[in-house]
This record gives C-alpha cells, structure tokens and sequence, in this order.
C-alpha cells in the first residue's frame, strides 16, 4: 500500500513539473516590436499637436547605452506624462503601455552607478522624444530580438534626436 502512494505522489509530482510554465529568459522579454508599433503611432499625432509645446526629458542612444534601465525608466516616466496630456484635450485613448516600458526597465540592468537622473537631460519637443524612444527600442530590438526578425536601427532618426 505504501508503494502505491509512494509511486502516485512521484507520478503527480513529475506532471506538475512538467505542466509548470518554464521561464523565458530575459532576453526574449526585452524584444520590444509591440512597442515600437505604437511608438511609430504616437510619432504620427506629434506634428499635428505641436501647438501644445509639450516638453520632455529626453535621453539619448548613449544614455540606454550606459545607463539602460535608469534610461528606460526615464522614458516611461516622460510617456506617462505625455500620453495624459494628449489624452486630456482627446487626441489619444487607450495608449497605456508605459507600464510595458516600466517592465522593461526593471528587466534591464545597470551598468554605471552615475547615470543621471531624468530631470537633469535635455528637454526636448514630444516628436523629437518619441523619435528618441523609437530609436532606443530598435537599438534594444536589435540585440536582443532572434537574429530572423530584427533590423537595424534607422539612421535617419538619430539625427533627428540630436
């Protein structure tokens, strides 16, 4: 009797194991093409909104490249902000995915303790801070998207956030 329960048990403990969701390694968490749509959406309405002279906190490409989480984080942050303006006079709705932005700054880490906060960047105009965010998910895209479905970032867009 006690065989049976002994052999039921390893039978039940090997299906959860199996039936248990494995975890994706970070690197296919930070594929960001969902994003990126919706960024490029939002890039679309800038020129149209330019009369409400918002401003942003806008890092740049090598901002994410010493300071990936710290600079992501700053873009969330800024996106929030931005999206509620743009909500409040009804030019947008339903765009809530700087949580997802939020995500992936706590995804990546940190590589230098003295990156600067967000309020010390430039403030830049919201087409020339979505460009930026746009260009800093391609850089992110491409690292870490599988080698079939990424491309490389967009030349003529650094120009445009410098």
């Amino acid at each position: 009797m006690l065989r049976r329960r002994l052999a039921l048990a390893s039978v039940y403990l090997c299906l959860v194991c199996m039936l248990a969701p494995t975890p994706q390694p970070i690197a296919a968490n930070l594929c960001t093409k969902d994003i990126i749509k919706k960024v490029q959406t939002l890039i679309g309405k800038a020129p149209k909104l330019k009369w409400l002279d918002c401003r942003l906190y806008t890092p740049s490409p090598e901002d994410y490249e010493n300071c990936p989480s710290s600079t992501m984080k700053c873009f969330a942050d800024e996106l929030k902000v931005l999206i509620q303006e743009w909500e409040t006079i009804g030019a947008i709705h339903g765009f809530r995915f700087n949580t997802k932005v939020e995500k992936l700054a706590s995804l990546l880490n940190q590589t230098k303790p003295e990156c600067l906060r967000c309020e010390l960047l430039k403030e830049e105009t919201a087409e020339t801070f979505l460009k930026g965010l746009h260009l800093t998910l391609q850089m992110m895209n491409f690292v870490h998207c599988p080698a079939t479905t990424r491309h490389p970032p967009r030349k003529g867009l650094s120009k445009a956030t410098s």
